[in-house]
């Protein structure tokens, strides 16, 4: 049986590509071309072109987010 990432809030998941999503904005952003002609979800590739970000917890993102800081980092840097 296939894992599945736990789904909550506006964190979905495609099912024309299967790939994770952060948010509603992301999901919507990897869809390119023109409904009812040749709409279809991009590659990986295509979405990183795009600007879009793949963080390691396997949810895509609209982009990268300046200042993120994992909660390890944020708790090293308190201690420092």
């Amino acid at each position: 049986m296939k894992a599945t990432k736990n789904l909550r809030g506006n964190r979905n998941q495609c099912t024309g590509c299967n790939q994770y999503f952060n948010s509603n904005g992301a999901f919507d952003k990897h869809r390119t071309g023109k409904h009812g002609l040749n709409r279809r979800c991009m590659t990986p590739d295509e979405m990183i072109a795009k600007g879009m970000v793949l963080r390691d917890d396997g949810f895509w993102r609209g982009s990268e987010m300046t200042n993120y800081m994992e909660k390890d980092d944020e708790q090293e840097e308190n201690h420092s």
